[in-house]
């Protein structure tokens, strides 16, 4: 038996609530994927090891010419089968990169560590750890930068209930004999954005407390945006004379996110300096799933190193999408990019201030594009960028109904080669590319 419900029958209501509920939910799917349609730089292609030609680079690695870890690192390890190895998945430069591959934490047996990972450290300045590679200038170190390219694969998923990000990344660290910590950096990502967070922890004699507060930067690695594209990120530690005198800095993207003064960190202590930096992938509580992050153009500098160069001309490679058979153009533009100075004692400075002038506009069929007259247009009557700037991108994207995305944020920062023929001790970091905040005063 069938009954009537509001003029029509209960079988044929329940159909139409089914139809209904099909419909709410290829809806919601598709303003998901609209969600997720706006496109992003995978990265614009570097010249070969230009990061090399810094000033003050004393170590530099984008693994295609090293077979094995452990020929150019002091530490290197993995523990079952996540992995840190030179790996062709996946590279910023060139074809190699460093990969790190999650296993599923279930198929961990009781007992063992399902966070287990790998990870490769390099020694310098006055480290004193007997390994298979001696250090070779062990002069004491009070400023050290380190930079690095970092993706997390597309897709990357992180774990259910807490929602977060493998925590671990990199670290600056001073060892006494043998791994012994005096003080460490560590440039961590943390929460369900994924923001970075610069942490501290020290045993240096007389620090006022062995962890300083963690400074949280608004910086964010757990969005559609940041998953799944090539990223440079850098950490810099200044050691001052005494006890709240040493300066912490990071940037990621071209920005600069961090930059903390007064900071206790060594307090003074010049027995052991700054000598030695790591990078690694640690996950408490495990993966979900078997997936991977990537490492590449590892970079250690006494002076700030900032993104790798391109040429004048650039390629800028954008980076694939599971419905791309449906994308028929792109539009892109480079903007000339400029970060303002704050005071140092302002709390906005967590929220990075930029000027952005577009420079080139241009559009493509293909997901790589070079950033010239042909492809597009100099809005400044030039034929290329300028030499040694900082430019940043952003672009949207058409489908076959002839709608067009959002526009993607101003991303993928990177800067411009030096002119030709500049010397050594000119090859100064791009326009644009903040060093540092200003020091203000405080009022007492």
């Amino acid at each position: 038996m069938v009954y009537p419900v509001y003029g029509l029958t209960m079988k044929t209501n329940i159909i139409e609530i089914l139809l209904l509920m099909i419909l709410f939910v290829h809806a919601r799917a598709n303003d998901y994927l609209n969600e997720k349609s706006v496109p992003k730089v995978n990265r614009v292609i570097p010249l070969s090891a230009s990061n090399a030609e810094n000033q003050g680079v004393f170590f530099y690695q984008n693994f295609e010419e090293l077979a094995q870890l452990k020929n150019d690192f002091h530490d290197s390890g993995n523990l079952f089968d996540s992995i840190m190895s030179i790996s062709e998945a996946d590279a910023f430069s060139g074809r190699k990169s460093i990969q790190n591959n999650y296993i599923s934490r279930d198929r961990y047996k009781e007992g063992e560590d399902p966070g287990a990972s790998g990870w490769v450290w390099r020694f310098f300045g006055d480290n004193k750890i007997k390994t298979h590679i001696p250090v070779q200038d062990t002069t004491p170190q009070l400023r050290i930068f380190a930079g690095w390219y970092h993706k997390f694969e597309e897709g990357f998923t992180s774990q259910a209930g807490r929602g977060t990000l493998p925590p671990k990344m990199a670290r600056m660290r001073c060892f006494t004999t043998p791994w012994k910590a005096v003080y460490s950096v560590l440039f961590w990502i943390e929460g369900e954005t994924g923001y970075i967070t610069i942490q501290q922890h020290t045993k240096a004699p007389g620090v006022e407390r062995e962890w300083l507060p963690n400074y949280n930067t608004s910086f964010n690695l757990n969005t559609p945006e940041n998953l799944g594209r090539w990223i440079h990120f850098e950490l810099g530690v200044t050691l001052g004379e005494g006890h709240h005198s040493d300066r912490v800095q990071a940037w990621a993207d071209g920005q600069l996110i961090c930059d903390i003064i007064n900071q206790d960190l060594a307090g003074g202590h010049r027995a052991e300096t700054l000598n030695a930096m790591s990078w690694d992938g640690y996950w408490n509580g495990g993966s979900p799933r078997e997936q991977s992050r990537f490492f590449d153009d590892l970079v250690l500098s006494k002076r700030p190193v900032g993104p790798a160069r391109t040429g004048t001309n650039p390629v800028i490679e954008i980076a694939r999408q599971p419905d791309e058979e449906s994308i028929i153009r792109y539009h892109l533009e480079v903007a000339q990019t400029v970060q303002h100075p704050l005071p140092i004692t302002d709390p906005a400075r967590k929220h990075p201030k930029f000027t952005y002038k577009t420079v080139w506009s241009g559009e493509s069929k293909k997901n790589r594009v070079k950033v010239n007259s042909i492809t597009g247009n100099f809005l400044n009557g030039k034929t290329q960028l300028e030499y040694n700037t900082l430019y940043s991108v952003r672009l949207r994207q058409q489908t076959e109904s002839g709608e067009w995305s959002e526009w993607s944020q101003w991303h993928a920062a990177f800067p411009t080669h030096w002119a030709p023929g500049t010397p050594e001790e000119n090859r100064v970091p791009p326009k644009g590319y903040l060093l540092g905040h200003d020091l203000v005063p405080e009022i007492n």
